[in-house]
This record gives structure tokens, sequence and C-alpha cells, in this order.
């Protein structure tokens, strides 16, 4: 017996919702906020290139209208998430956040590929030729404060509300913040008279970047892969095995789609119970996995025969060896 419908009419249904439009809220309050902060940093940055003649700063302004043009594709995958389900996308579009992310990891990897690319041109070509020093190094140590106050706020939110693509985008501006420091460095470096110092800088922060983009890949290529939290599982064996009726769970599966969470489960109980009170009896296990985690957006329960041997030999054929059975 099967109780798929992920919604039945209850109020916690509207807690799910809810809680969807809240998180919503957040995270394009957060891309724009940040967005917006970026953006008034790199127009300022550029205003200062004009004047100092510093290419260091000049790419660290290109790095952050990069930024803004890879939070502005999470923005466009917010609002495609937003988009109902149907029959050819029968889960929505939530995970256009996860795509986002990936783009994201894109852009950090570019990132450090150009990062890299200027340092070691700068090694053969030369020493570079800054004028205006201290306007230059304000605008650079501008740069790691604009980017860090925006990774900050990015992660923070990303984190509250379960959007690995807006962690993402919080770990792409802290590298846009190392490119700033590194510019900072090289025209502290010229200032006191050594020129190398700024390409050598760079290659350092090439390689942060590409430590950060590692890891941020790893993260994002994860929830690709349908990780959850080594917790989670456990944590909803142990709430549905609380409910009266229930002899025995396995098959307990969860995915993230974008923010929101879908739980597969198959729980044993009576083989004798009447069909209205096994639904009745799936939908108190189903209550009682949206009260724990508000981020449930769908929960299949599968209920089978306890102590009935052979209950998929119908179907079992179909599977290979290690296949779980829904």
């Amino acid at each position: 017996m099967t109780a798929g419908h992920a919604h039945h009419g209850h109020s916690h249904d509207h807690a799910s919702m809810d809680w969807e439009l809240l998180t919503h809220r957040k995270a394009v309050r957060a891309v724009w906020i940040s967005t917006a902060w970026l953006g008034a940093t790199a127009a300022l940055q550029l205003a200062i290139v004009a004047l100092s003649h510093s290419v260091g700063l000049f790419a660290d302004a290109l790095h952050n209208i990069g930024d803004v043009a890879g939070t502005t594709s999470l923005w466009v995958a917010l609002r495609l998430s937003r988009r109902a389900a149907s029959d050819e996308f029968s889960y929505g579009w939530r995970r256009a956040e996860d795509l986002a992310g990936l783009f994201i990891v894109v852009a950090i990897a570019v990132s450090a590929v150009l990062a890299g690319w200027e340092s070691i041109t700068a090694l053969l070509g030369g020493a570079r030729g800054v004028t205006n020093v201290g306007l230059a190094l304000a605008a650079a140590l501008l740069g790691v404060v604009g980017n860090e106050a925006a990774a900050l706020y990015r992660i923070r939110v990303g984190r509250q509300i379960g959007s690995v693509a807006l962690v993402a985008d919080g770990q792409h501006a802290r590298t846009d913040g190392l490119t700033s420091v590194g510019a900072a460095i090289g025209i502290i470096g010229v200032w006191l008279g050594f020129p190398l110092a700024d390409p050598l800088a760079g290659l350092g922060i090439t390689a942060a970047i590409v430590w950060i983009g590692l890891r941020t890949g790893r993260e994002v290529l994860r929830r690709a892969m349908d990780a959850v939290e080594p917790s989670l599982l456990p944590r909803i064996r142990e709430v549905v095995g609380g409910v009266d009726g229930v002899q025995d769970l396995h098959n307990v599966r969860a995915r993230y789609l974008g923010r929101g969470l879908a739980v597969q489960l198959s729980a044993e109980v009576d083989p004798d119970l009447p069909l209205r009170t096994a639904h009745d009896l799936a939908e108190k296990i189903r209550h009682r996995i949206v009260h724990e985690f508000p981020q449930i957006v769908a929960v299949d329960i599968h209920l089978d025969p306890a102590g009935v041997d052979g209950a998929h030999d119908e179907t079992a054929h179909h599977f290979g060896v290690g296949h779980r059975h829904p």
C-alpha cells in the first residue's frame, strides 16, 4: 500500500508553504542587497582605476562585476524555482537553484584562471605603473570589505534557508575579496619599491581561489548527486519509529529539491488493518515528519504488511542486486 500524496488538506500544508515563501523572500532579499552593494563597489573601483591606472585594481573590479553577473543568474534561478509543477516537470522547477550553484562554481573556476593568467603575465612583463597609490589602495581595501560583507550575508542566509546555491554565491564573493587582498598587497609592494610583490601575491591568491572553488564545488556536486546530511536519515527513522502502529522501517530516502526536502520511506504495519485505518496511519507518519522538518515539500510513504514474506515477489525480479525496492 502506498500513501504517496504529498499533502492532504491539513493546516501544516500551509506551514510548509509559509516556510517556502519566507525562505524565497529571504533569498531574493539577500541576492538584491548584496548585489547592489557589490555593484556600487565595482563602480567606485572602476572610477579610481581611471585615476590610478592600476591593472590589479582593474582586475579586481572586473571580478566584482563577474560576481554581480553570477548573482543575477541566481536571482533568475530563484524566480524559476517558484514555477508550479506540470506534466513535464512533475517536481516543479525547484532544482533551478542547484543549477545556479553549478554555474557559480564555474564562475569561481574562471576567476582562478583569470587571476593566475594576470599574475603570470605581470611576472613576465615587469612592474606595474601605478599612480595615486593611496587612492588605489583605499579602493582595493574597499573591495575587501565589500566582498566579505556580501559573502558573510549570503552564506548566513543561505545556511539558514538551506540554499546551497546562495552559499556557493557567498563563497564566490569571498574569492573576489581575496582578489582585492591581492590587489592591495600588490599596490603596497609597488609603493615600497618591490614591483614583483604584486604578481607573486596574485599567484598566492589564485591558489586560495582554487581551494575555495574545490570546497564549494564539492558541496554543490554533493547536492546535485542527492547527498544529504549524514544525520538526516537517522533522525527521520527516529521520528517515524515513534509513531504508534509502525512496526519497522526500511528504504528511508531523502533528497533536496532546491531548498525543499523530499522524503520517501516504507513502513511495516499490521497486515490486517482496514484500508481507511492504514491510510490514517500513513497520514500520522506524514504529519510527524512535517512537524519535525519544515522544509518538507513531498513525502511518499509505502506501507508493507509486517511479518509477511514475499510481499514484493511480483516485482522483485525487475530490480538488480543492491537496488532498493520502492
